[in-house]
């Protein structure tokens, strides 16, 4: 185990973060809190339950304790982590959604490989640069559950202006269901009431990802 640790270190050192997963990244951060526990069963059980390294980052401490192992120094070390990054971040390096490869890159690579099913939301200003991804269910997503509420909620708190909706198929499949489309054109006409604009709607796999908008819903 010390071996493997002294690995990532070594290999940080001599070229940065280029080239870690999230796992990876994850796991060489927790070896500095968690000092006799293997980090990878760690670093995957958070990885399994928050979705990405980013998204576990921006847990409070108290839901990063919800995962056995992470104890006070942990959940500490990862939410200090977070916000000094955030203090040293600039509005300039903030990302900035340009075009639809760039969203579809980004997704693939933030949803693409997750085993549970996740809805999220991507929050633009005016501009088109992120605000936030806030995650409106996660597990088993029944559609029915995905309140308008939670969304509302959401772009009032960032002061969004655009949303893009997201959410994974981990078995592979892009074909959109019938609640799919159904809470979409909902959401749609939701926005419209409430002045913000849902910009597209994409169903992600680890593969492929299929635009909703680009399939004629958002015309109906």
């Amino acid at each position: 185990m010390e071996g493997h640790r002294e690995r990532l270190r070594k290999r940080f050192l001599r070229a940065g973060i280029k080239g870690f997963t999230d796992r990876e990244a994850l796991e060489l951060l927790l070896t500095y809190a968690v000092p006799r526990k293997d980090t990878r069963d760690l670093s995957e059980e958070l990885l399994e339950k928050f979705g990405s390294l980013k998204s576990i980052l921006r847990q409070s401490p108290a839901n990063l304790m919800t995962i056995k192992g992470i104890g006070e120094s942990a959940a500490t070390l990862l939410s200090l982590f977070s916000q000094l990054n955030a203090l040293s971040e600039t509005p300039a390096a903030k990302t900035k959604i340009t075009g639809p490869d760039e969203v579809a890159d980004y997704l693939k690579k933030r949803l693409g490989t997750l085993r549970k099913e996740r809805f999220s939301a991507i929050l633009l200003n005016s501009a088109n640069t992120l605000l936030a991804e806030v995650d409106l269910e996660y597990g088993t997503v029944n559609r029915t559950q995905v309140y308008p509420r939670n969304l509302v909620e959401k772009v009032i708190a960032h002061g969004a202006a655009g949303v893009i909706l997201v959410h994974n198929h981990p078995g592979g499949r892009t074909d959109p269901s019938l609640e799919d489309m159904a809470l979409t054109r909902k959401l749609i006409k939701l926005a419209e009431d409430m002045d913000f604009k849902i910009l597209d709607h994409f169903i992600v796999t680890e593969s492929d990802i299929v635009s909703l908008k680009a399939m004629g819903l958002f015309d109906r």
